[in-house]
């Protein structure tokens, strides 16, 4: 007959395994299930036509994401990304999976992970540049060309050839949110603090939903620190009346800072046990070309890095020339001033040597 204490220890200690294995099968199941939202976000990579302007075949798929979730990882099992990542931050007001439009937002990150460091660059929406095989037209276009002229998925792709012929450097990702993404993912956080440097009016606010024949709205910021809601800061971004596309695209900068610093402050880029709760809340309004591997070794590189590491600059009103006629669009005045701003971009002793153009 067993003795009555072994029996205590043997259930004792099976009831300590059972305690610990509810944690990890709750922890896998919310992996799983972020894993799976995360599935939904990631699109097929296709290769532009030799000559762009040609039907291409349907698409043609580099890299599709993995339907079997692999095993539950430590958090510091994922491992950063091994080489430098140039990857394209895309903002637009269509919907996903409704019709697309033209790309309000367009940000390169330059991300190299050995130095842990990580650049980033604003482009004007009139920037007047050549889109591969339809010659120019307004950078904010290519989006729109790819998936019009070419079909459905090709969108990124013409806009990462247009970016990385003007700057000179192979664009490797996308990653495209629409308006009611970037404002879920600010809600979702609590908000984000924004040190706005002036007050702010702009009487001709385009609204989303138009009233009648009314179709802007007044909208007012005050100068100074604030915490903002998702629709304000989407409104705080946008907003371009009050100075330009120049002042806009600083704040965008500035709201992207923002809502790094919030999800660091909070420890959201390393907590995977959260993972799931933003990917189902976004999963419906962000489309990339990243893999699973991709995006989470980019989110533990996120977790050590520090604002301080973090570079801004633009393509700023010193270096363009407006044309007003036929239309309005921003022409480059001289293409080594463009070298000169990607070089500071890519190299921080150029940046050191020849001084930055961060937004403020």
């Amino acid at each position: 007959m067993r003795h009555p204490r072994r029996r205590l220890v043997l259930f004792a200690s099976l009831g300590v395994v059972i305690l610990l294995a509810i944690p990890a099968i709750w922890l896998g199941v919310k992996w799983n299930r972020a894993l799976s939202n995360i599935n939904k976000m990631i699109v097929p990579t296709v290769v532009l036509p030799t000559t762009a302007a040609a039907t291409p075949e349907p698409l043609a798929v580099v890299e599709t994401p993995d339907p079997e979730l692999p095993p539950l990882p430590e958090p510091t099992a994922v491992p950063p990304p091994d080489g430098v990542q140039n990857i394209l931050l895309v903002g637009t007001d269509a919907r996903i999976g409704e019709d697309v439009s033209r790309t309000d937002t367009m940000v390169w990150v330059h991300l190299d992970p050995q130095a842990n460091r990580v650049s980033m660059m604003s482009f004007p929406r009139d920037l007047w540049v050549n889109i591969p095989g339809y010659g120019k037209n307004r950078i904010n276009t290519a989006y729109l060309t790819g998936e019009t002229k070419l079909g459905k998925g090709y969108g990124p792709a013409l806009l990462k050839k247009t970016v990385g012929d003007l700057v000179g450097v192979p664009i490797d990702h996308f990653v495209l949110i629409n308006f009611d993404g970037f404002k879920t993912i600010i809600d979702k956080i609590g908000g984000i603090y924004v040190d706005v440097p002036k007050v702010i009016d702009d009487a001709k606010y385009p609204m989303d939903e138009y009233a009648g024949d009314v179709r802007t709205m007044k909208i007012h910021f005050d100068a100074g620190r604030q915490l903002m809601d998702g629709s304000n800061a989407l409104i705080y971004a946008r907003t371009r009346h009050a100075d330009s596309d120049f002042g806009r695209n600083q704040r965008q900068q500035q709201v992207l800072m923002a809502i790094f610093d919030r999800m660091r402050e909070q420890g959201l880029l390393g907590q995977l046990t959260s993972l799931d709760d933003y990917t189902d809340v976004l999963s419906n309004y962000i489309r990339t070309d990243l893999s699973r591997t991709d995006m989470l070794g980019l989110a533990g590189v996120g977790s050590r890095l520090h604002s301080e590491n973090i570079q801004r600059f633009a393509i700023d009103a010193k270096m363009v020339t407006p044309r007003t006629t036929p239309a309005y669009v921003l022409l480059l005045k001289d293409q080594k001033a463009l070298r000169l701003l990607v070089n500071q971009m890519l190299d921080p002793s150029a940046a050191a040597a020849g001084g930055e153009n961060p937004a403020p």
